[in-house]
């Protein structure tokens, strides 16, 4: 995978966005493409999050499974985190169930929590370069944000095709192609990840590591919010298989099961057990989602998950979210993580 990133080569074209989130495209996706991707997906973000979310992604097709991101995520100390997050959340709930500027996580993790540029950015993190960390268009090489050809996210598409552009973020596939997969929603999925919703747990062996360095025991933002039941909070010594939950009010509120499995695919995404949602692990075939019309566990009663993960980690919604989920509305080198979609 590495040598593959290393060596591709970046043709760029740039489409300029109405939102705060902007697609810089390799060629080979096609300015039409980028356009319409551009028009598409940062205004649904830019609905929900107003100008918290704020990223330069590069968008490129690779030889991945059906889609892959690359981001660098710095280790800052949770204090660091927890005052940042508590002088600017709209969601006083998720931050009451972090208790303290102390390491909910304990001895589970190590004090650090590793973010991401556009996490940093939301919240004023300047610890650690945390919001300048970039990435050149290979997914590989650092840099400086604010630097030309920097971002801070890179996606990877799957180069293998079998994808559809509809017309709108949820519009159906075309009715004589049923296996095809929806473009808009893998970016979505990988947009996510660049913003904030992975876990550091790592998902490709036998045993849990930590993905986000394999040295250390840092948690990412999302992993403050992981639990195996209420008031049991689920990190690196309890994975493989066992439950897993996003929660914001102690483990009581299971909003979205996460895959707890070493199977190739990545504990921060969904386990696909929904009716399907954009962050599940594994593709939904002929099936258009998008961030703000998915529903997690129940249905209705716990609405728009990946909302939930962005909105708890530190990313302001411009709106109060549903009651139901309780909510009034993440030096050091920098570290690279890759998260990615599985085909059915």
């Amino acid at each position: 995978m590495r040598a593959l990133l290393l060596s591709i080569i970046a043709l760029a074209v740039t489409v300029p966005a109405a939102a705060d989130i902007l697609y810089t495209c390799d060629s080979s996706i096609g300015m039409s493409a980028c356009s319409a991707l551009n028009n598409l997906v940062p205004a649904d973000y830019k609905s929900i999050f107003g100008n918290s979310v704020s990223a330069n992604i590069y968008i490129t097709y690779a030889n991945v499974g059906v889609g892959a991101s690359s981001t660098n995520y710095t280790p800052v100390p949770y204090s660091t985190y927890y005052t940042a997050l508590a002088a600017n959340t709209n969601n006083p709930n998720a931050l009451a169930s972090l208790g303290s500027s102390g390491d909910p996580l304990g001895a589970q993790s190590d004090g650090m929590v590793d973010i991401s540029p556009a996490l940093a950015n939301s919240l004023g993190i300047t610890a650690n370069g945390a919001n300048t960390a970039g990435l050149e268009s290979d997914g590989m090489t650092n840099c400086t944000l604010g630097a030309s050809g920097c971002y801070n996210g890179v996606i990877f598409m799957t180069s293998a095709g079998g994808f559809y552009f509809p017309s709108t973020l949820t519009a159906a596939a075309p009715a004589p192609l049923p296996y095809l997969i929806d473009f808009y929603s893998v970016v979505e999925h990988e947009t996510d990840e660049v913003l904030g919703t992975v876990s550091c747990i790592g998902g490709t062996g036998g045993a849990a590591t930590n993905l986000c360095d394999s040295m250390t025991t840092d948690a990412s933002a999302a992993d403050l919010f992981r639990y195996s039941a209420g008031g049991t909070r689920t990190f690196l010594n309890s994975a493989n298989g066992t439950t897993a939950y996003f929660s914001t009010d102690g483990g009581v509120t299971d909003i979205a099961d996460y895959n707890n499995s070493p199977s190739g695919g990545d504990y921060g995404d969904w386990l696909t057990i929904y009716p399907y949602l954009v962050q599940d692990a594994e593709v939904s075939l002929n099936t258009s989602l998008d961030i703000s019309t998915d529903f997690g566990v129940n249905g209705n009663n716990y609405p728009q998950p990946e909302v939930a993960v962005l909105n708890a980690v530190g990313f302001h919604t411009v709106a109060p979210e549903p009651s139901t989920f309780g909510l009034i509305g993440v030096g050091l080198m920098s570290l690279a993580y890759f998260g990615g979609l599985r085909r059915r």
